[in-house]
């Protein structure tokens, strides 16, 4: 009796591991378009595209990704946008990226945005300061946390792309200089961003 149980045991093993191999390579529904949708210009701003680097090439993956250069009333800030649609495992917690790049989190805040919130990095390497904004979006509420956006990406990809929303994509803004723009008149002057 117990010879059996444990065949059985490894049969439902098995079988567990086939299913999460098959799964993960189920689509999610259609890949959505709403990162190509995202203005180069409009009133009171201009952008243009940058190239991906090479290990942002390699994380991305088959995700689609944009990295844009923009400016909106004199401040300058890169946008760089990750829709986990095609790849689910490129759209991560960056804060893993950035430790793993040798930045240090100094400070932590939670920003108010439309349709939800994102948080606000102060992050610190080799006596040097930076500024750096974050959020997950489905393209209805915008969110910081990472665990939220496993949960609608499962739940996105158990329902084959029929639950409400997209699968979750990374938005990542990033000042251009030493000097971060003052991200609330960014986000009055490029709502664009919370339509990804």
């Amino acid at each position: 009796m117990r010879i059996l149980s444990r065949q059985w045991l490894w049969v439902a093993l098995g079988v567990m591991v086939l299913f999460s191999l098959l799964w993960s390579r189920v689509p999610t529904g259609r890949s959505s378009v709403r990162l190509q949708a995202l203005p180069l210009k409009g009133f009171g701003f201009v952008g243009h595209d940058l190239p991906l680097n090479q290990t942002e090439q390699q994380v991305y993956r088959e995700a689609e990704a944009i990295k844009r250069l923009y400016q909106a009333r004199g401040q300058r800030f890169i946008l760089t946008a990750i829709d986990g649609a095609r790849d689910r495992h490129a759209v991560h917690d960056p804060l893993y990226c950035f430790r793993g790049d040798g930045w240090q989190v100094v400070r932590q805040q939670t920003l108010a945005v439309p349709g939800g919130r994102a948080k606000l990095l102060t992050l610190a390497r080799s006596g040097r300061q930076t500024e750096v904004v974050f959020w997950f979006s489905d393209g209805r509420e915008r969110h910081d946390s990472v665990w939220r956006s496993w949960w609608l990406g499962l739940r996105h990809r158990l329902s084959l792309g029929q639950a409400g929303g997209h699968e979750p994509a990374l938005v990542l803004l990033q000042p251009v200089d030493n000097e971060a723009p003052a991200w609330n008149s960014v986000f009055a002057q490029c709502p664009f961003l919370f339509e990804i």
